[in-house]
């Protein structure tokens, strides 16, 4: 019985374990891009007039516009002083700036405009846009909010405006902005993206999926969108469709290491295990996350799916010169496998090379214990117990089948000892307490 109430609280923490494995990664898919508008000549007549003095330089503006010649009408434009300068000339040195992509200078020259007209809506508009290149997506959305409030009458804004309230994470604001651009293109697929990115973003799954079902009727073939989908169905805990969704998508070639991982995770838990196996030895060819197979595979081993596992096993061979600490717990998993299916001798073996590869491979110490233990070598045991009891990642583990041990031998106030100790280590763990005060009892009663 003391087994039982020592190893409790730490199986229940195992399950948990299991339980969470699909939920340490998510679907990672593209956000939406940001298209800039282009200069052009008709930006002018949108502006306040050039002042008399700028008026002589009309046509050198215009012929320099139309002839796409933007560098040197900057370079030309930027010698004019500024103080007698119209917001209408600042506002076209801002738009030559950002479009040579001197993000510093356009935000120089449509502040400047702003400050001559401070009712200049599309001077707000641009400064909206070098602010969102220059990674100031909140300042950028309040310009693009005030361009609009002046009456700038470009759809375009509504998704610049969405575009910054995604990178500023306001996906709620990027959603309704989205959808005002998508009135005046309602058949733009780029807005469509963005759209169904930021709904997913905001956790608007159905609208999510009612927009992605009219995006895959026309572009079935499109793997972004099946990945959408599956995040959408996900969320609404729909599993089996979520997985169909993501497989469509590696069929489609999805090769993010991390999509294919949680593909393989949700068949391991919810899909086909066979097919898990499959995704995870690709997984292993690659290299890309051997620490996940490794769990994989041992929570295969946990789920008594020898078959599976042992398959699994098969497919992830090591060349020789492999870091030890993989190689050591490729061992591990070998004899884990070999100790449930009853072969001990194999499963001693095996730890024993893992810990050959790596002495501090907590898992294979405790293992090895485990099998010291039911050979009845019981001293051995207790050695490898102590090492393990110095590596924290299992030191509570290893602390606690110590004490067992103790308790086996008789050797309570030993075991009392060790359980404190445990104790000390992880207060956190009642099922801890309940046991010293068992062994207190024990203790006190041997030495009345």
């Amino acid at each position: 019985m003391m087994k039982y109430f020592i190893l409790l609280s730490l199986l229940i923490s195992q399950v948990l374990v299991n339980q969470s494995l699909a939920a340490q990664l998510v679907i990672k898919f593209d956000e939406p891009k940001l298209l800039l508008q282009q200069i052009s000549a008709t930006d002018l007549s949108a502006m306040p007039s050039l002042n008399e003095a700028e008026q002589s330089q009309q046509k050198l503006i215009s012929d320099k516009l139309n002839n796409a010649q933007y560098a040197d009408l900057l370079a030309t434009l930027k010698q004019r002083p500024k103080a007698d300068m119209s917001a209408a000339m600042a506002y076209l040195i801002g738009q030559l700036a950002l479009q040579q992509q001197q993000l510093s200078l356009g935000a120089d020259y449509f502040t400047h405009a702003i400050k001559l007209q401070t009712n200049f809506g599309k001077a707000y508009h641009g400064l909206g846009l070098v602010q969102l290149q220059s990674d100031n997506p909140i300042a950028a959305t309040k310009n693009f909010a005030k361009a609009l409030q002046l009456g700038v009458n470009d759809p375009q804004i509504y998704s610049f405006l969405g575009y910054g309230y995604i990178q500023s994470e306001h996906f709620h604001s990027a959603v309704v902005a989205y959808q005002q651009a998508k009135l005046f293109n309602p058949d733009d697929a780029q807005l469509n993206q963005a759209l169904l990115y930021a709904y997913n973003m905001a956790g608007h799954h159905d609208a999510a999926l009612s927009l992605l079902e009219q995006m895959l009727n026309a572009t079935p073939n499109d793997k972004g969108l099946w990945l959408h989908r599956a995040n959408a169905l996900l969320k609404k805990d729909q599993f089996s469709q979520g997985i169909a969704s993501l497989e469509a998508a590696i069929r489609l070639g999805e090769s993010n290491a991390d999509n294919l991982a949680l593909t393989a995770q949700l068949q391991l838990q919810h899909g086909s295990i066979n097919r898990a196996r499959t995704l995870y030895a690709r997984i292993w060819q690659t290299q890309t996350n051997a620490p996940l197979v490794f769990e994989a595979c041992e929570y295969l081993i946990a789920n008594q799916e020898f078959d599976a596992a042992k398959a699994l096993l098969k497919k992830m061979s090591l060349p020789k010169n492999s870091p030890h600490g993989v190689q050591s717990q490729l061992a591990y998993l070998k004899g884990l496998l070999a100790q449930q299916q009853g072969s001990i001798a194999l499963a001693a073996r095996s730890f024993e090379q893992a810990l050959s590869f790596n002495g501090v491979n907590g898992k294979a110490l405790l293992a090895l214990a485990a099998v010291k233990r039911s050979q009845q070598q019981s001293h051995q045991a207790q050695m490898l117990l102590l090492r393990a009891g110095a590596l924290d990642e299992v030191k509570l583990q290893a602390l606690t089948e110590h004490a067992d041990l103790m308790m086996a031998l008789g050797r309570y106030p030993k075991a009392l000892e060790l359980l404190q100790q445990a104790a000390d280590f992880a207060p956190q763990e009642p099922s801890l307490f309940e046991n010293i005060q068992i062994l207190q009892r024990l203790v006190r009663q041997g030495s009345a």
